[in-house]
């Protein structure tokens, strides 16, 4: 019976972490809504090569963006392969980009829709900003550990600090 279960035998590391899993799991929704629609998602797919490429071609609603870190195998399986790459590239170069991908693929960038991206990820990082915020207001004060005078020290004014 036990040889029957042959999964991860040889100890190998997980090949994405779980929390990739619904950005993987998008990509192939995406895939099939294109296929749905009687479109290749090979010849709509683009190879994004960072975050900020990733958030650009949300621009290209018809395009497929297929994540660097999640797809680590795609470009040995689709020859000819568009690939975007968009971090630390200024404007003049990202906006070439846009208009490169408009001629090869036939589609306009959709400046709504990249500015409904870049709203939702800023609403995001905003939602994450309040969180740490509230999780570092409820850190515990650390406790000087130098000698036994120091300890007493800093617990006398994390003490006075706190109003308690």
């Amino acid at each position: 019976m036990h040889s029957g279960f042959r999964y991860n035998q040889g100890g190998a590391a997980a090949h994405r972490a779980p929390e990739d899993y619904p950005r993987w799991l998008a990509v192939w929704l995406r895939a099939l809504a294109l296929l749905l629609r009687g479109r290749r998602p090979a010849s709509r797919l683009v190879w994004a090569e960072d975050a900020a490429a990733e958030t650009l071609l949300r621009g290209f609603p018809a395009l497929l963006a297929a994540p660097a870190p999640l797809f680590g195998a795609l470009p040995d399986l689709v020859p000819g392969l568009c690939r975007l790459a968009a971090a630390g590239r200024d404007e003049e170069t990202l906006l070439a980009s846009v208009r490169q991908l408009e001629r090869r693929s036939g589609e306009r960038f959709d400046w709504d829709a990249f500015f409904a991206a870049c709203e939702k990820g800023n609403r995001r990082a905003r939602r994450l900003d309040a969180l740490s915020e509230r999780l570092l207001s409820r850190r515990p004060a650390s406790v000087e550990l130098h000698s036994a005078h120091a300890a007493l020290s800093s617990l006398a004014k994390n003490r006075k600090g706190s109003g308690s």
